[in-house]
């Protein structure tokens, strides 16, 4: 953003894309670690009560709490991020489009312009409503401090 000539946002530091947490080629006989998300993946989350708890009134209105159902494990949610943001810098960002059109299948190099920051805590962008979900860099540090587990994230761009 400061490239193109915007005001730096003091607030704002960087959109951040919640990433799949794996569990690698660990021996199934070691009992696997209790986490309050079990499941997360770029474009959605499963969290537990107290994970819930945290992100509800951190989120807002932007996401909805669908119990997740027909699995051995009790209340689990799936956390759907509703709120879309018209934000992504197309002509800046290096895109991927699926051909022929100007659908986007990828986004190797994102870049945001101002309006970024009113985009909220955390969202999806209108071009890719099936794609990752972004966090503001508040809900993140949120959910580092609440010692809550199972969450990963990759800083994708910075306005610093």
């Amino acid at each position: 953003m400061l490239g193109a000539g915007a005001s730096r946002i003091p607030w704002w530091k960087r959109p951040i894309r919640a990433v799949h947490v794996a569990h690698g080629d660990e021996p199934r006989r070691r009992p696997l670690r209790s986490v309050d998300a079990p499941w997360m993946g770029s474009h959605g989350l499963v969290v537990k009560p107290a994970a819930r708890a945290l992100l509800e009134p951190l989120f807002g209105s932007a996401a909805q709490y669908v119990p997740v159902r027909g699995t051995p494990y009790p209340k689990l949610d799936y956390v759907h991020v509703h709120k879309l943001a018209d934000v992504l810098d197309e002509n800046a960002s290096d895109i991927h489009y699926f051909t022929p059109g100007r659908d986007i299948m990828d986004v190797a190099r994102y870049m945001f312009r101002r309006e970024v920051a009113n985009a909220g805590p955390v969202f999806k962008l209108e071009r890719m409503p099936r794609g990752s979900i972004f966090l503001r860099d508040d809900a993140v540090d949120a959910i580092h401090a609440s010692g809550l587990t199972g969450f990963a994230f990759e800083k994708v761009w910075s306005s610093t």
